[in-house]
């Protein structure tokens, strides 16, 4: 468990406040381009293409509109000005934990586990947030428990780009092994 608190705290020195206005104009570029290929594909029209290739386009297009989505819900927590983080950005926080903890351990936490919410603590405090409550782990309850309930775009996006990057990692220690 050490190992996956480090990688956190080094994801989130990575992305810290210096990087949000960058960050910000990346999500607006891909939300921008995802309007262009979500224009570009209604413009197929389904009698030009095989019964088969139609699957392929309607996937294609909920895809699109949930990197839409995802984009809208970052930016929305992402605010250039100094101060208080938006509320959001902990929930952001806390699918993060809880997405990672279900990849390792086949399950996610629960809202009231301490371990848990030491870990969504510790994360929300290597990305460079303020201590929650007065730095106690359970002040991270209500937090994990909308986390949890959260069904979002920006959750699916999370669960499979941990399931991205363990497969991308795990291939790189493989070739590096022959």
């Amino acid at each position: 468990m050490v190992e996956v608190q480090s990688s956190f705290a080094t994801v989130a020195r990575k992305i810290g406040n210096s990087r949000l206005e960058k960050v910000r104009d990346n999500l607006k570029l891909l939300k921008g381009e995802a309007r262009r290929f979500e224009k570009a594909l209604s413009k197929i029209s389904l009698l030009d293409i095989s019964f088969s290739a139609i699957e392929c386009l309607r996937v294609a297009r909920k895809t699109t509109r949930d990197v839409s989505e995802v984009c809208d819900k970052t930016l929305s927590n992402i605010s250039l000005k100094r101060g208080a983080p938006k509320r959001p950005g902990r929930i952001t926080c806390a699918l993060i934990v809880i997405e990672a903890w279900d990849f390792a351990r086949g399950g996610p936490p629960g809202a009231n586990n301490p371990k848990a919410q030491k870990a969504c603590e510790d994360y929300w405090r290597a990305y460079g947030g303020p201590p929650i409550g007065k730095g106690e782990p359970g002040s991270w309850r209500k937090t994990m428990k909308d986390a949890l309930a959260d069904r979002s775009a920006l959750r699916r996006y999370i669960r499979d780009e941990i399931r991205f990057e363990a497969e991308r990692r795990s291939s790189e220690l493989l070739r590096k092994r022959r």
